[in-house]
C-alpha cells in the first residue's frame, strides 16, 4: 500500500507502523472526520514491495476506490507482518477494553 497511497481532496491515508501509536492516530482522525476507516493489510515484502497477502493485493485498490467516494474520509493503514498470528487473542489490536 505505500505505493498505492492516494491522498485526494476527499480522502487521506495515514500509515500507522507502530501499534503503540494506533490509539493516538484514531483519536486524531476521529477529531478530523466522521468517516474514518481502518485498513489492516499484509505488510509489503522487501523483494516485491507488494503485500505478502495475495487477497490484500487484489482488494486494496478496490477498497481505496470505494472509500475515495466518501467526502473527507481518512484511511488508517495498519500493516501486519506475515509472522503475526492474527487469530491470537494476544494480538495487540485485540487487547482492548473498549
Amino acid at each position: 500500500p505505500s505505493d498505492l497511497i492516494q491522498n485526494t481532496e476527499s480522502m487521506r491515508c495515514i500509515r500507522v507502523d507502530q501499534p503503540s501509536e494506533f490509539d493516538d492516530h484514531i483519536a486524531l482522525a476521529v477529531g478530523q472526520s466522521d468517516a474514518v476507516f481502518v485498513l489492516f493489510f499484509g505488510r509489503e515484502t522487501e523483494e516485491t514491495n507488494k503485500s505478502w497477502c495475495p487477497d490484500c493485493v487484489i482488494a486494496d485498490p478496490l477498497i481505496r476506490k470505494a472509500i475515495s467516494t466518501v467526502d473527507n474520509s481518512i484511511i488508517l493503514e495498519i500493516p501486519v507482518d506475515r509472522s503475526t498470528d492474527t487469530s491470537s487473542p494476544a494480538l495487540v489490536f485485540r487487547q482492548r477494553n473498549d
